[in-house]
């Protein structure tokens, strides 16, 4: 593989290379006999402490799953300004070489080395890509602290006539390109002392309306990432779960008259499912506020260092997911509030009008 990722296989068995902390007990992840009883979970997971946090990022060893665009290239881009050692993981070789011409700027503008930051072409729905990314990782970066996991996809759909197809493929990309490289990254981060961040969506906690098939994939992946913390903090590993509402989306030049930050990507959709026009809005016509990429790649950031389990913006939507579990009627119906508000149509079902409703 060259820097930026031109497809050269690397065997996915190859062994795990050098690690921060030599002397932590081996990570039991994926099978075997523990050394140690970890029959009783720790409560909590391992703290940081402000010490470990002012020296927390330079010289780490980073994989961005996704980090060749969108907010996972953000999470990049501060991340090689603070000193660290990246692999970019992306879809294409010529997006991970932008990617990374991108990471090296921000690392020289902010007097960091510029030469730690590489890139990958992978499909990390295919079989074995996972673990290649992971075996590439520990070759370049000689271990592995932390994994980013920043991959999924929005839709605009009505879930009772949506393809059950088209619903597998929402959780396919939106779950199940995180599973075999979460398995092959647990044990060096474990050993590291390191963490896994999934970067979810506010829609794993709040359904609104026509945001159901990306809902289910988003609150699939929240329920991955508190069993994957069941298993690593008991061996020092850490899992950070982000649930962002909508992020802002840099306005396109190719696309200039595209004014609402990208999201005419939904139209298709919309009109596919017969939809209201303004559900392709974000957060599907909700009324919400688009979050900054780079305050929030920085909250991250933060939680990290934190040792934090989780970080939801805007934070007031963490009141309201606590409102609807205490009381599910009332916090459903504050929500269908902000879910509505300022939207078109009569809210009825595709193809059922206001007449045919029961009462």
């Amino acid at each position: 593989m060259c820097k930026a990722g031109d497809g050269t296989m690397v065997q996915d068995s190859k062994p795990e290379v050098s690690v921060l902390y030599p002397n932590r007990p081996a990570a039991n992840i994926g099978g075997g006999t523990a050394a140690a009883n970890t029959t009783a979970m720790p409560t909590a997971q391992p703290a940081v402490s402000h010490r470990d946090a002012n020296h927390f990022w330079p010289g780490r060893r980073v994989l961005v799953a996704g980090g060749t665009h969108g907010f996972g290239l953000v999470l990049a881009r501060q991340l090689a300004a603070r000193g660290v050692r990246l692999l970019l993981v992306g879809r294409s070789s010529a997006g991970a070489r932008e990617a990374i011409a991108c990471c090296e700027a921000a690392a020289a503008a902010a007097g960091q080395p510029v030469d730690g930051i590489h890139g990958l072409s992978a499909d990390l729905a295919r079989p074995g890509e996972g673990h290649r990314a992971v075996a590439v990782c520990l070759e370049k970066l000689d271990g592995l602290d932390s994994l980013f996991y920043c991959i999924g996809r929005s839709s605009r759909t009505a879930l009772l006539s949506l393809p059950p197809d088209e619903l597998r493929e929402a959780v396919e990309v939106n779950l199940m390109t995180a599973v075999e490289i979460s398995q092959a990254a647990a044990v060096p981060i474990c050993r590291a002392g390191g963490e896994l961040v999934y970067i979810g969506s506010l829609a794993g906690k709040l359904v609104t309306p026509a945001m159901g098939a990306y809902a289910v994939g988003k609150a699939a992946l929240a329920a991955f990432a508190d069993a994957v913390r069941l298993e690593v903090v008991p061996q020092g590993g850490r899992v950070l779960l982000v649930s962002p509402g909508p992020i802002r989306r840099e306005p396109n030049p190719a696309t200039a008259a595209d004014t609402d930050g990208g999201f005419h990507r939904y139209d298709d959709d919309v009109a596919r499912h017969g939809l209201p026009e303004n559900v392709a809005a974000p957060g599907g016509g909700a009324a919400v506020e688009l979050l900054d990429p780079e305050q929030l790649a920085t909250e991250v950031l933060d939680a990290c260092q934190r040792g934090q389990i989780e970080l939801t913006r805007p934070w007031k939507a963490t009141l309201l997911a606590g409102l609807i579990e205490w009381f599910p009627g009332r916090g459903r119906r504050l929500l269908a509030r902000f879910a509505t508000k300022g939207r078109a149509g009569d809210g009825n079902l595709p193809g059922v009008s206001g007449a045919d409703r029961r009462s």
